[in-house]
């Protein structure tokens, strides 16, 4: 090829692809500099874990959920995740499972021996040589205190996770955490109280009789204690499971919020099955918050740790990077994003690309896919970036464009054109592991129809024959060929799903 590298990314614009590279792009795919925030860029660009192995490269088909086994895979695949994430503008990584998950020990200290105090200070180590935060995914009263609350009865209320609120036992607890926690160098927390649930029983309920009150009261007196101990520590505040699903946030809800804020630097109303702030709403909730506010970018995929991982090809940029930008233009300057394994090129372009629209909110979406998949793949002609561009965005349409609801029946429907917001599922636990858990759930019902199955499929044979065409123009060949394969992968599980449904369907 004759041309130079200016003269192919204007030709790649002229033909469709959109691609506007930065001069130094080679230097960022071999080293660790990541693009330069721009005037619109997002404050906290959050990489999300969110647990310690739903990065990981290699899959545990036995294990089960949260896996918090960090053996060598799991820091190599948290590292490579890391070194993606600094090449892609993030300045955060946010991750829960470094010590424990459902239960740390009465002791506190033997949750960490020797082997994993190493490998999670090589991790800290790892993210402050590329530029990047690590910020502690900790429990608030649940999320590590099964054991807790089975050894002492002074902390037990109705709900076996989650200790008594009206007890100052459980703040000694909490308190005793936090401690330990705070001996390593960690960035910031990430304060969760109400994944689990909370304590119902009748003084909490007398207390605190509406939800939103009570995790209000344990988070900020977590944060307060935090911030006396280490005031440049940054906090976020994460609302999973304050309010109703579908009601969100009432007025009294939003005034206790706004007084949260005046204790963490950032509020983030993830979305699972739709913000509790709405769309609508938001701008005028920001502008009373005295931190920032923000959302896990509107649709993320949660990745199976049991599956093999190129099972599943599933880009959705344009749903995130919609996101991203509406939120922006209300005032939200943080977004949780979540991560996966980044040997699965959806997911790597996922992460890629996010990093990318949070430093800059105000190029297209396009644009910085293109960018993002040139520089992953380094296609040698503009018609080859063209027709890679062309097989991310088709698979996203092909899938998203189908979707009726998420898997649980009560996610919430946004615009026609791009449905969520909200959390997609795998598969729970696909992988080795028999009955319902070894299923691809985002293939059936209510995800998608028989009809939306066969028009997914057609657009993944599309992908497929793209692929093949277009992999011996790929500099980077390994990268072409695993495209290729993780698309295989899915069109089969698609094919399968929907050959059982028609013999099913015949036999009646």
């Amino acid at each position: 090829m004759t041309m130079n590298r200016r003269d192919f990314l204007k030709a790649a614009a002229v033909t469709g692809a959109g691609a506007i590279v930065r001069a130094n792009a080679s230097e960022t795919q071999a080293g660790h500099a990541g693009p330069t925030a721009g005037r619109q860029a997002l404050t906290d660009r959050m990489g999300f874990g969110a647990w310690i192995n739903d990065v990981r490269l290699e899959p545990l088909p036995f294990d089960s959920w949260p896996p918090v086994l960090l053996d060598e895979v799991a820091e190599r695949s948290i590292i490579a995740t890391m070194d993606l994430q600094a090449r892609s503008g993030y300045n955060m990584f946010d991750l829960f499972g470094l010590f424990a998950a459902f239960g740390w020990p009465v002791d506190i200290v033997s949750a960490v021996d020797q082997d994993r105090d190493r490998r999670v200070r090589r991790i800290l180590k790892a993210a402050h040589e590329r530029g990047i935060k690590v910020i502690y995914g900790l429990g608030v009263y649940s999320w590590g205190f099964d054991r807790i609350i089975e050894h002492d009865p002074a902390v037990r209320g109705p709900n076996v996770h989650a200790m008594c609120g009206s007890k100052e036992e459980s703040w000694e607890w909490q308190k005793r955490i936090i401690d330990f926690i705070l001996q390593y160098d960690f960035d910031g927390y990430h304060l969760e109280a109400s994944d689990l649930g909370r304590c119902t029983c009748n003084e909490c309920m007398r207390r605190w009789p509406v939800n939103a009150a009570y995790y209000n009261v344990i988070t900020g007196r977590s944060a307060d204690y935090i911030r006396r101990q280490a005031p440049d520590k940054y906090i976020a505040a994460i609302t999973i499971s304050w309010a109703d699903w579908n009601k969100g946030f009432t007025e009294e809800d939003k005034h206790g919020l706004v007084e949260l804020s005046r204790k963490v630097d950032s509020i983030l109303d993830q979305g699972h099955h739709g913000t509790y702030i709405k769309a609508s709403d938001r701008k005028a909730f920001i502008q009373r918050l005295h931190c920032r506010y923000g959302t896990s970018g509107g649709f993320w995929v949660y990745p199976p740790f049991r599956c093999h991982r190129l099972r599943w090809f599933l880009p959705y940029t344009r749903k995130t990077g919609t996101h991203i930008k509406e939120l922006h233009a209300d005032g939200g300057r943080t977004v949780l994003y979540y991560q996966g394994p980044v040997n699965n090129p959806g997911v790597e372009a996922n992460i890629a690309f996010g990093g990318r629209i949070m430093s800059d909110v105000g190029r297209s979406v396009e644009d910085v896919l293109a960018e993002v998949l040139d520089e992953l793949y380094r296609p040698r002609t503009p018609e080859a970036l063209k027709k890679l561009v062309g097989v991310f965005q088709l698979a996203e349409e092909a899938y998203c464009g189908n979707l009726n609801y998420d898997a649980d029946g009560v996610h919430l429907k946004g615009l026609p054109s791009h449905p969520g917001p909200g959390e997609l599922h795998i598969g729970f636990g696909i992988g080795l592991a028999s009955g319902a858990s070894a299923v691809p759930v985002y293939l059936l019902e209510p995800n998608l129809s028989d009809k939306g199955r066969t028009l997914y499929a057609k657009g993944l044979e599309t992908c497929l024959k793209t692929a093949y065409e277009i992999e011996d123009q790929c500099g980077d060949r390994e990268r072409a060929a695993r495209l290729k394969e993780c698309i295989f992968h899915a069109l089969d599980d698609v094919a399968a799903v929907s050959y059982a449904r028609q013999t099913a369907n015949l036999g009646r």
